[in-house]
């Protein structure tokens, strides 16, 4: 119940963190339209410019935020944001001398929407001319540099509110492919398996069983030419203790096949252990598998499964481990496994 809970929440966050950066990406221009109204040397008439050309360009900037928040890129973004821009910068002159922070979710539209070198190009000048721009629209100087300020620090707070539900989901699709690229691995590795087993045990029965089945014609042929209708012809000498043969090997590959089919409904250990150190390594944690020479135990049992995944969970939420060594040692003849990170180590017990 935990995990479902525990898993539930992680959905939870997947699917509020999109629109509560579009809600907090709303607030700033909120903002920007009461002080185009109450900011010294503005009026009525500027708030209600400022106000008009928020209205227009604010649902651009929200279909942004919106598709980079879902780690994609919006459809015909740069035509989208180019009338965003022309919308902003054309409103410049009319909603007042503090309309230039709204120059905020342009760079952060163009961070968003256009590739690189233009977005930043387009980030580091639109920036860098708020200031003036507010002076030239009869802002003193003393605000000016507190302008600036206000569009980097907006910017930077809206790109870390898109950027880190897009984290989320590109580290949920990581996590989704590899557990994709782990089965397909578990798959091949069972075919190669049974390939190398089953497969020329298959192989060897059917041929001896046409060599077999070509001989009893050879018999039944002769009985027809004798006149007899049956299988009146002479067996051939071994015959008989060939199909005796063939039906116990027949039995013993289908008593191996059953054995095999009942190891591979419990996960392999091995299997485990490259999941698992796949994810540690895709979250940026150096991640070192060392196994025995002999090799490891064929199957791992659900109870040890479990406590290695909650340990790998726990250290993917953790962040701050910079590495992790996952080892198979051996005591008192029971195989067990130590994850080591730094000074930490975790004992993992694997029943026979």
């Amino acid at each position: 119940m935990s995990g479902l809970a525990e898993l539930w929440r992680s959905d939870r966050v997947l699917r509020l963190a999109p629109a509560g950066a579009a809600a907090c990406s709303a607030l700033l221009p909120v903002a920007q339209v009461l002080l185009a109204f109450s900011y010294m040397d503005n009026d009525v008439r500027t708030g209600l410019w400022s106000l008009a050309a928020t209205g227009a360009y604010l649902p651009l900037h929200l279909r942004h935020v919106w598709y980079a928040a879902h780690a994609r890129r919006p459809p015909a973004g740069v035509w989208t944001f180019a009338l965003m821009a022309a919308v902003i910068l054309g409103a410049t002159p009319l909603a007042g001398n503090m309309w230039p922070r709204s120059y905020a979710a342009l760079v952060v539209s163009a961070l968003l929407v256009l590739p690189a070198p233009w977005s930043y190009l387009v980030y580091v000048t639109v920036a860098a001319a708020a200031a003036p721009i507010g002076y030239a629209l009869g802002l003193p100087w003393t605000s000016a540099p507190w302008l600036l300020f206000s569009v980097l620090a907006g910017s930077a707070a809206l790109l870390l509110l898109v950027w880190l539900p897009a984290a989320l989901t590109r580290l949920r699709a990581a996590r989704e492919l590899l557990a994709q690229q782990a089965v397909a691995q578990e798959r091949r590795r069972l075919d190669d398996d049974l390939r190398r087993s089953l497969g020329r045990a298959l192989e060897s029965i059917a041929a001896r069983g046409e060599q077999a089945g070509r001989a009893l014609e050879s018999v039944a042929a002769h009985g027809e030419q004798a006149g007899c209708g049956q299988l009146g012809g002479a067996v051939p000498e071994g015959l008989p203790d060939e199909l005796a043969s063939l039906a116990d090997d027949s039995r013993r590959t289908l008593a191996d096949a059953r054995q095999r089919v009942r190891g591979y409904r419990r996960p392999s250990l091995r299997a485990e252990l490259e999941t698992a150190a796949t994810l540690l390594a895709a979250a940026g944690i150096e991640t070192h598998l060392e196994l025995p020479r002999g090799g490891v135990p064929d199957a791992i049992a659900p109870q040890s499964r479990a406590a290695l995944r909650a340990t790998v969970t726990r250290l993917l939420r953790t962040g701050a481990v910079p590495s992790c060594t996952i080892t198979v040692t051996s005591a008192d003849g029971r195989p067990r496994l130590e994850l080591r990170t730094g000074e930490a180590t975790e004992t993992i017990e694997i029943p026979a």
